[in-house]
């Protein structure tokens, strides 16, 4: 185990969770969790958007001396009072808890590509969550559908709303549920069974059409846990025999 680097302070002092404050500094929100539990040594350009972070947003007020790779941060005053903390956390939670980013089908290509930039993130359209959801103590996005390997269940033109998944969970992922799955080239939705630690089943509902595939675990760069769905259209009823 390592140094935290106390970057689990700077984050609490802005009133951020490690999806928002991962996006201001460019990263990943694993890297930023596994940095905060001391798993994984930051590289000097983590380090350099943190120091970057702390100094363009004015961190007030650590605890003690924040220590970035041997380097005491020159911004260390005293801690902030609790109603600072409030004021920030209650600010927050006003503007944009309650908003998650929708990945539309023509954002696709480029979140496959982008979703590690922050101005593409921040570029993409927001919505509330559905009533209903807690959105505390997760990371929520909006998919949109497209093409038929999901039918009958989903159908192109459908939006799916999604949590993601850490890495570290992905040991107890549940066979048979929908999941949305980014790998380098490409964002897929499909039921998933665990053939081993390594390789995963990929399977539509739509099988006449799309016959299972196997995924190698370490193709896959985000894991996304199906939530709830919005319909684009309402489905064709059967036929009726009017009795009354």
């Amino acid at each position: 185990m390592i140094d935290t680097y106390k970057i689990l302070e700077i984050r609490e002092l802005s009133g951020l969770s490690q999806d928002d404050f991962a996006r201001y500094i460019g990263y990943s929100r694993e890297v930023v969790n596994k940095v905060e539990k001391g798993r994984m040594r930051p590289s000097k350009w983590f380090v350099e958007a943190v120091q970057k972070y702390v100094s363009e947003h004015q961190i007030a007020d650590f605890s003690q001396d924040v220590n970035i790779l041997g380097k005491a941060s020159n911004n260390v005053k005293k801690r902030a009072p609790a109603a600072y903390l409030n004021s920030r956390l209650h600010q927050k939670n006003e503007s944009s808890q309650f908003l998650a980013p929708l990945v539309g089908i023509k954002a696709q290509a480029g979140y496959v590509k982008g979703y590690e930039q922050v101005d593409y993130m921040e570029a993409l359209e927001k919505y509330s969550l559905p009533p209903g959801v807690n959105p505390v103590g997760a990371v929520w996005r909006y998919f949109e559908i497209d093409g038929d390997s999901m039918e009958p269940t989903l159908a192109a033109g459908d939006v799916v709303l999604a949590t993601i998944v850490p890495i570290e969970d992905w040991k107890d992922i549940k066979n048979f549920c929908v999941y949305i799955i980014h790998t380098a080239d490409q964002l897929l939705i499909k039921r998933i069974y665990k053939k081993s630690d390594t390789e995963w089943v990929l399977i539509s509902d739509n099988e006449d059409m799309y016959p299972q595939v196997l995924l190698k675990v370490e193709d896959i760069k985000q894991l996304w846990l199906f939530r709830r769905q919005i319909r684009a259209k309402v489905p064709q009823p059967k036929e009726f025999k009017i009795t009354a």
